[in-house]
């Protein structure tokens, strides 16, 4: 068995056990259940729709290397139940589509945007140390989960459908009464889900980094739901480098091996002194900007040029169709990969702070000139943070007398690189972030 099978069948294991712990019973939960059960006859093409089958290569590509087999099952335990946490924030992320402020059509925004900010506000309660039960503080707004209708994305949505017809026709004894989602139980999961991570490394010199981590998260995506038009560039980045879960979810992982599979006592200081966390703090901001950028972050001046020129040239020669510079853009991120970030954002409503001060823009030469700016902006804070980045990870190597946490540190970011250098319609391009 190799380690990501390992990681496999005990993230099928872990998912199964929250599954029954956190998540109320009913027909979501029974769905979720068949999913994951070799009575699924499709269960790949669930964990690729939940989310799994990339939280899996992603683990396995930043921790194989570092890890003896001996070592694999006690790795798999931890990482099962992050993975499970994971299968859920999917889910709740997915609530923010449309919720950007660049034009949507959905009339469900209003009622998504409530449900999302009583999501993160419970959240940051039970995180904060609020006793009672998630299903408890959220019952307000059971009943207004009741009319999302599911994924907000439509591909994923007639994925999902699917699935879901299946899972019918193998219990046709199970009566839906024409409801194929629930989401409040989802949400009740995630949030008890995302407790259980906490209490499982409460003790982890790594654990308040974690805590507080995750805090920030759900603070910041509500934050980024209210988000202004005249935010400066860098208070876009301040958010989005907290909404993105790369803090803690590093932190997690850090904890686990270098605290409990191969234990390295110097790791107290850099934690307490503040290095580990800046360099944390560092690697979510290069994430952000490659989330929202792609491989456009990575181009010199001349690339960025030529990029701007073929926008012009497209603007030129427009169809009649183009109306908006979020039309120019993906009109030609149908035609250039590198825009596909840029054009799964606009597609979907997704806050990305390389766009954020261009809705409403009604002049596409305007547009232009502002998405030049931006670009610019960011590709440098991309630079400054790589090169700081280096620097403080050669601090912490030298503090740790190993290379252990800034490996995973960098093998966290290559990931991220390689995956959105892909299309975002593609398997290999599918990443919940």
């Amino acid at each position: 068995m190799s380690f990501q099978q390992c990681l496999t069948e005990t993230t099928l294991e872990k998912i199964k056990c929250s599954l029954i712990k956190d998540m109320p019973s009913g027909i979501q939960r029974d769905f979720y259940l068949w999913g994951i059960s070799d009575e699924n006859p499709n269960r790949h093409d669930f964990l690729q729709l939940v989310g799994m089958n990339q939280v899996i290569n992603l683990t396995t590509h930043i921790l194989e290397p570092m890890i003896g087999a001996k070592d694999w099952q006690k790795i798999a335990e931890y990482s099962g139940l992050i993975h499970a946490y994971f299968m859920y924030e999917l889910v709740s992320d997915d609530l923010a589509v449309g919720l950007s402020l660049m034009p949507t059509h959905d009339t469900s925004l209003i009622m998504r945007k409530d449900i999302l900010h009583s999501f993160n506000g419970v959240m940051v309660k039970r995180l904060s140390g609020v006793p009672n039960h998630s299903s408890e503080l959220l019952t307000f707004i059971q009943q207004a989960t009741l009319k999302i209708s599911g994924y907000s994305q439509p591909t994923t949505r007639e994925k999902y459908v699917a699935q879901f017809q299946k899972f019918m026709k193998a219990h046709p004894e199970i009566a839906s009464n024409g409801i194929n989602f629930e989401l409040w139980p989802i949400l009740i999961a995630n949030i008890e889900s995302c407790k259980a991570l906490l209490e499982a490394t409460e003790h982890l010199q790594t654990g308040p980094v974690i805590h507080q981590g995750f805090i920030n998260r759900y603070a910041s995506v509500s934050q980024s739901l209210e988000a202004h038009i005249n935010m400066t560039l860098e208070e876009l980045t301040n958010i989005g480098t907290h909404t993105v879960s790369v803090i803690p979810v590093l932190a997690y992982f850090i904890g686990i091996m270098n605290e409990v599979i191969d234990p390295q006592p110097e790791l107290k200081g850099v934690v307490e002194d503040g290095l580990l966390e800046d360099a944390l703090a560092t690697a979510a901001t290069i994430i952000r900007i490659l989330n929202d950028m792609g491989v456009v972050a990575t181009y010199s001046t001349g690339k960025r040029t030529s990029l701007i020129h073929t926008l012009w040239k497209s603007f030129e020669s427009k169809p009649p169709h183009i109306q908006t510079m979020s039309q120019l853009l993906c009109h030609v991120g149908n035609k250039t990969e590198a825009m596909t970030r840029f054009q799964k954002d606009i597609l979907h409503g997704e806050f990305n702070i390389c766009l954020h001060n261009l809705a409403f823009t009604e002049s596409i030469e305007y547009g232009i000139s502002i998405f030049n700016e931006n670009l610019t902006y960011f590709a440098q804070a991309y630079r400054h943070s790589q090169m700081h980045l280096r620097d403080v990870l050669t601090a912490l190597d030298r503090r740790l007398g190993s290379n252990r946490v800034s490996s995973l540190i960098s093998g966290f970011i290559n990931f991220h690189e390689q995956i959105y250098t892909h299309r975002f319609d593609t398997t290999a391009g599918e990443y919940v972030a």
